[in-house]
């Protein structure tokens, strides 16, 4: 009944883990959105100024805040459920977690993701360069 229990819990961790990194990512670009009125000018203008740099930090950033905000609530679930060794479960499963995206993050997701961001500013430019011409 132990192992079902870590079982649950360690795929409502993921999971919820997931859904905070959604859930941050859709209320920081509303907060952004609502800053630049909602214009897609103003959306180029700022993707245009955004170092690759920048977006890698606020991909962690928004990892490490859902996976710690996953794990407390782990603990809780862990708590209700009985569970000895809460804090200590907890913990590992913050920091098994950590170990495997900074994993992945390293041997895939790093590159991947200044990949997809380098084509944002070349579609930019492609779709001012077709306004400039038909404006002529």
């Amino acid at each position: 009944m132990y192992v079902l229990l870590l079982i649950v819990v360690t795929a409502l961790k993921i999971l919820l883990c997931k859904g905070l990194v959604l859930g941050i990512i859709l209320l920081l670009v509303w907060i952004k959105g609502r800053q630049l009125r909602f214009d897609s000018d103003e959306w180029d203008n700022f993707f245009l100024s955004l170092p690759p740099e920048k977006i890698q930090q606020g991909a962690i950033g928004i990892y490490l805040a859902a996976a710690a905000v996953s794990s407390v609530i782990s603990y809780f679930v862990l708590e209700l459920a009985g569970s000895g060794h809460s804090l200590g479960i907890a913990a590992v499963l913050f920091m098994g977690g950590l170990a495997i995206s900074a994993y992945k993050w390293h041997t895939r997701g790093k590159d991947y993701l200044r990949k997809r961001y380098q084509e944002i500013p070349k579609t930019i430019l492609e779709k001012r360069e077709k306004e400039g011409s038909k404006n002529e």
